[in-house]
This record gives C-alpha cells, structure tokens and sequence, in this order.
C-alpha cells in the first residue's frame, strides 16, 4: 500500500510543479465478444505512442500528469487484459497492458463532442486471426460430431436481428434523470429476442449483447451473415422538449426526410465517426447500391411499411404513439439489402415520464411483447398472400 501512494505521489506531482505537462484526464475500458476498447482522455497537442510486443502493449506518453481522481481509473482486466501497469520513466507515463491470447491493436483519436469534452485516444485491442482460425476449427469439430451422431440442427423459418442501438462509449441520448438510451436500448432488446426464441419458428439474434460499441456498417454485416429475414433496430427517442412522447417507426429513405425531427435522428444515428474511427458514411455506400440495383427494393419497401405498421398498432395498444404512420429516414444501420429493415423509437427518454416507463422492467417487456406480436401479425398477413 505504501509504494502505491509513492507511485501516485510520483506521477502527479507534475501537476504541482510544472504547468506545460500534458493532463491524462480519464480512463475509460469496453469489452466486445471480439476486441477490447481502452479510451484516454486527453489534451489536443498530447504526444503519444503505441506499441505492441509479443503479449502486451504499450501507451506511452511524454510530459504527462495523472490526476490523483482517475487514477484508479487505469487499472483495468477482463478476458483479454490481464493485467496493467503504469511506469514512469523520466518525462514519460508508461501504461502497460498484458494481453493473455492472440491480438492486433488499432488505433485513432478523436475531437471532442457533445457528449466529450476532451480529446480521446482510442486504441482497440481486437482477437488476432490465429484466435479467429481457432474458432472456426472448433465450430468444425462441433459439426463433425453433429454428422456423426447424426444429430439433426433446427431449421429456422425466420431469423430476426434484433439491434440494440449506441453501446459503449456511444450513449445515446440522455434523460432528464441521466438514464442512458444504450442501457434501455439493450433492456428491451434482450426481453424481445427471450420473447422471440421461445417461438419454435423463429430464432432471434443480438447485435451487441453487452455495452460496447460496433460500427453500424458492421451490424448489417451480422445480419447478412446469419442469412436474416428481418432487421429491428431499437432505440429511444430525444428532443429538446420534455413533453414529446410516444413510439415512432422509421423505414430506410435514402433521400432522408424532411422533417425536423427525422434531420435531426439522421444526423445523430449516423455519427458513426464519433466513435468508429474508421468509420465514415457515405452516401453511396455498397449497402445503399446493392438495394438501388436490386429488383426487389420496392418490394422491400413495402415489407419495411407494413411490418413497422403491425409493431405500431401494437405499441398503441401499451402506450401513446406519436407518429400514427411509419416514417422515412436515410439511416445507415438500415441499408440491410433485401429484407425488412425498421427502426423503432420506442419512446422519449427526454420526457421525464416516459424515462420512467423506459427503465421500469415490467414496461421494457411490454414493449418487447409489442414488437413481438407485431412480427407475429406481420408474418401471418404475408402468410395469408403465399
């Protein structure tokens, strides 16, 4: 215990005595079934580099102060970091992540935001292909002693990706009493795909099934690669008034809508670059051309209209719903080709009463069984045309 406040007597005593250090504000980690995301909170001139040896990585930065309030901040572990240290060596802040398999590392930084006052340093510790190949071996093995066995695996008629929208250190929208849209978001997805796959007939798969972020191009690419036959984004409505209430559902338009409302959820669902990175929209994205080129696109038009049509009705059924007709946005996590893809709002956290009825569990599940019996009524009206 005594050596540990020696070390943090020793790193900030900089911010005592010297005014040109560069501050390490906050530390921040995410863990996604596949990478492990460390965030630091910056100044915007910080100098820094990141390097990866055999089973560790290292953040290094010159000049720098740690401020005694984060401190604890920095240590961090899960499946991946097994454990950190932080070293200084003269004008330099050494933070040390041991990392117990395989792995690449990525990084970026970022401007500040609306939700983030600092510049942040991003960097990504991501499962290296060798783990990838290791998973697939394994998946293999598993199906060798299906065939084996001779053990048949369910067919499913219909696979529903359910995506809890934000996660991680995207939040989403904030309510008046500081709920989280990424954690509500995530509370009725999970009861919804539990609602679902106790259907026999249908299978239902999570985006994201912890709090962490994905890319919005990469949740399409989870749908395309379970063979989905239908896509829910679930999210939560905010504007600046607090007495707006009531679910919405929106279909893809790429030409967007013009609407004040529909602007402005564009431009924030679609900020993907706040914390992708990487990521960029583009307006014409591979996902968008295949839909333009595809014969069916009209089709899956009115599939898009007439599923988000049943889950309204539900959802008017449990609540106040404040638009009485599907409505069209250009939003990116909606370019899924080929099949039904919505969004739906399920309320405004923004109001405070609705922001109640959002964090209450026996109210998530009312909605999810909502959404649920809208699918059933969707897929029984197409039934009905076959």
């Amino acid at each position: 215990m005594r050596n540990y406040l020696i070390l943090i007597i020793a790193l900030i005593a900089t911010s005592v005595f010297g005014d040109e250090n560069t501050s390490l504000y906050d530390f921040r980690y995410w863990t996604a079934p596949d990478n492990t995301r460390i965030v630091i909170d910056t100044e915007e001139d910080a100098l820094f580099n990141v390097s990866k040896q055999n089973d560790y990585v290292i953040i290094s930065f010159d000049d720098a102060e740690v401020f005694s309030e984060t401190f604890s901040n920095i240590f961090f572990n899960d499946e991946r970091v097994k454990k950190v240290e932080i070293k200084r060596e003269k004008e330099t802040i050494k933070l040390i992540y041991y990392i117990n398999q395989d792995f690449i590392v990525k990084q970026f930084t970022l401007p500040p935001n609306t939700k983030y006052k600092h510049y942040r340093l991003v960097v990504d510790i991501i499962d290296s292909d060798v783990n990838s190949s290791l998973k697939k071996t394994k998946i293999a093995e598993t199906t060798k002693t299906t065939k084996t066995t001779k053990k048949v695996l369910p067919k499913y008629k219909k696979i529903i990706i359910v995506d809890a929208g934000h996660g991680g250190e995207d939040s989403g929208a904030i309510g008046k009493n500081k709920s989280k849209e990424k954690d509500v978001n995530l509370a009725i997805a999970r009861k919804l795909v539990t609602t679902i796959n106790k259907n026999s007939d249908l299978k239902a798969v999570l985006t994201r099934s912890g709090d962490y972020y994905i890319p919005l191009t990469k949740r399409i690419t989870i749908a395309q690669k379970e063979n989905a036959t239908m896509f829910i984004s679930i999210h939560a409505d905010s504007v600046e008034s607090t007495s707006a209430k009531g679910a919405s559902i929106y279909l893809l338009s790429e030409k967007g809508n013009n609407s004040k409302l529909a602007k402005q959820l564009e431009q924030s669902q679609n900020s993907v670059d706040q914390f992708g990175g990487v990521e960029t929209v583009i307006d014409n994205d591979k996902f968008l051309k295949n839909i333009l080129s595809d014969f069916s696109r009209k089709d899956r038009e009115i599939q898009s209209f007439e599923l988000a049509k049943k889950i309204l009705e539900q959802l008017g059924k449990i609540g106040p719903v404040h638009k009485k007709i599907p409505q069209k946005a250009n939003f990116v996590v909606l370019k899924s080709p080929a099949i039904p893809s919505i969004l739906v709002e399920t309320a405004f956290i923004s109001n405070p009463t609705q922001e109640k009825r959002l964090t209450n569990t026996i109210q998530q599940q009312k909605i999810a069984n909502a959404i649920y019996k809208g699918i059933i009524n969707y897929y029984s009206e197409i039934e009905k045309d076959l």
